[in-house]
């Protein structure tokens, strides 16, 4: 009979530390996604070796609840936009668009803590040429 109160006794001393443990994160919707990412964002791309440096500015799409539109996309320009898809996976795609005469299609990938989003896309000129970019999306750390 000890050892039932003293497991009893136990029980109850460790229950309430439980309670303590971190569940793991819920996994967000769409829509939550997009109110974490509508902000402006310090860009460091690669294009084929050469570094470019420059803002964007993701915004909720006001017709499609699943999409954002970034203006100054690779540095196009602040009054044009491409259009992305977001995933609650915290994937985003890049539907193929023209943009300014370029083609535009690819990928990213958003963090955690929704502090960066990793890109892989590449760029079709009007003449046909295709250049590949890489590089990450920064919000309010170094990069």
């Amino acid at each position: 009979m000890k050892l039932f109160n003293k497991s009893i006794l136990l029980l109850f001393l460790i229950l309430p530390l439980m309670s303590c443990i971190d569940e793991p994160a819920q996994p967000a919707n769409e829509q939550e996604i997009i109110k974490e990412i509508s902000r402006e964002w310090t860009c460091n791309m690669d294009e084929e070796g050469f570094p470019i440096d420059f803002n964007a500015v993701i915004s909720a799409d006001p017709i499609d609840d699943t999409r954002v539109l970034i203006s100054n996309f690779h540095k196009i320009g602040t009054d044009l936009t491409v259009s992305v898809i977001v995933h609650k996976d915290l994937t985003l795609e890049i539907p193929e668009q023209i943009v300014n005469n370029q083609v535009f299609k690819g990928s990213g990938i958003v963090s955690d803590d929704y502090t960066q989003i990793t890109w892989t896309y590449s760029i079709e000129n009007d003449n046909g040429d295709i250049v590949q970019v890489t590089g990450k999306y920064s919000y309010g750390i170094s990069s």
